[in-house]
């Protein structure tokens, strides 16, 4: 009797420590989902408070002011001078530009003019994003909106916070990327940061609206690359001819063989032209681009003026390529009077605003041409370190300009 009672105590020490060990591991295996779902959950979290993206910035620099901007940017000379100014506005983002990505990814633009993408699998080559950059920054330049080239070395990579800040890692090597770094961490010299009062200014529906008439252009002539018009025109504002000419040029035949295939070549096949014509008319050795302007013109399609214009402009490209030639600024012009004729002519139904701009205003001045006489009134006063015996030699001079006989007294 003793023996069965022991027996059925240990066949139910058994059972309970089997349940115990059921009960432990189930309760083990509950907190480990638990774990993996609030691991889940932070990564759902955080992903939603901070973004990858690769970064560039708008060249020149600029403030973008948001429509709905409660205070304009706004710096003063103490904030400069103690490194005071507001870092964090620098980092808001202004708003959201479509520029052809697939839903729901935008261009993203902070209010000191970075520029952000997605690091979808198509961009993540230096290429592809400078390329794609570029096109951005050309939609806008044909929009109405000054702006330059980058390179590869004017990328960095960086994040969006909360969707309200965009911060930035600087790799880029370019002095655009420097200044932003430097102005973005309040480390800017007093001369560097002097930028920030009266900074160019731009609100940013005026670059959603430049970019949507630029991207429209760019759609129509599929050929034309960004980055080189973007040089093109730098290259004008900058007095650099051989850039602005040789790229402007370039532009230039890619809008040539677009207009080509549409009117001439694709009107054979509307005419159910044999292969051998068609094959004839897209041989580019026997059509080269002179010929193709004189059909043109011919055809009504470019005017006297556009063909002057062009025959100005390839003269010059010519003998710089030819001959080493450098063009003249009269060239260089012609070919920015024809890329306007052109694109005008493709299309004529479409104001184009990079021809309104006045690129005086971002040029670089003959440094040979006289300069005019002015009041200077400045506002700020900083004093120039002065090199040895530079200081009595600037006397000197200022006596000499004033007539003032040296009395050898120093």
């Amino acid at each position: 009797m003793m023996r069965l009672e022991a027996m059925g105590l240990l066949i139910a020490c058994l059972a309970l420590s089997e349940h115990l060990n059921l009960t432990f591991h189930t309760h083990h295996r509950i907190l480990r989902a638990d774990r993996t779902q609030m691991t889940v959950d932070l990564r759902e979290q955080l992903a939603k408070r901070r973004a990858s993206c690769i970064v560039a910035y708008l060249q020149p620099f600029r403030i973008v002011e948001s429509d709905d901007a409660a205070q304009p940017w706004n710096v003063t000379i103490e904030e400069v001078n103690r490194q005071t100014w507001d870092y964090v506005k620098l980092h808001e983002i202004a708003g959201a530009i479509d520029v052809g990505l697939d839903n729901p990814y935008n261009l993203v633009v902070s209010r000191d003019g970075a520029l952000a993408l997605p690091p979808l699998s198509h961009l993540r080559s230096d290429q592809a994003a400078v390329e794609f950059f570029n096109r951005c920054l050309a939609g806008l330049l044909l929009g109405g909106v000054y702006c330059e080239a980058i390179s590869v070395d004017s990328l960095d990579t960086g994040s969006i916070i909360d969707w309200k800040y965009l911060r930035s890692y600087r790799t880029g090597q370019a002095s655009s990327n420097r200044f932003h770094e430097l102005i973005r961490y309040q480390q800017a010299s007093s001369m560097e940061a002097i930028e920030l009062m009266y900074p160019r200014t731009v609100r940013f529906s005026q670059l959603a609206s430049a970019m949507k008439v630029g991207l429209s252009v760019l759609s129509c002539v599929a050929r034309l690359r960004g980055d080189l018009l973007l040089k093109g025109v730098t290259g004008i504002a900058r007095r650099d001819w051989n850039s602005g000419l040789s790229n402007l040029w370039i532009v230039i035949e890619q809008i040539v063989s677009h207009v080509w295939d549409q009117r001439i070549v694709g009107q054979a096949v509307i005419d159910g032209a044999p292969k051998s014509r068609r094959d004839q008319l897209s041989d580019n050795r026997t059509w080269t681009v002179a010929v193709k302007l004189e059909v043109l013109h011919q055809s009504g399609f470019l005017d006297a003026a556009a063909l002057q214009d062009l025959s100005v402009a390839r003269k010059a490209r010519n003998d710089l390529a030819h001959e080493g030639q450098t063009p003249s600024e009269t060239s260089a012009l012609a070919a920015l009077s024809a890329l306007r004729h052109l694109l005008g002519a493709v299309m004529p139904e479409q104001r184009i605003p990079l021809f309104d701009l006045n690129l005086s205003d971002h040029a670089i001045s003959d440094p040979f041409a006289p300069r005019e006489p002015r009041a200077i009134e400045p506002q700020y006063w900083m004093e120039i370190p002065k090199l040895p015996n530079e200081l009595e030699l600037e006397q000197l001079e200022a006596k000499a300009r004033l007539n003032v006989p040296d009395d050898g007294g120093g």
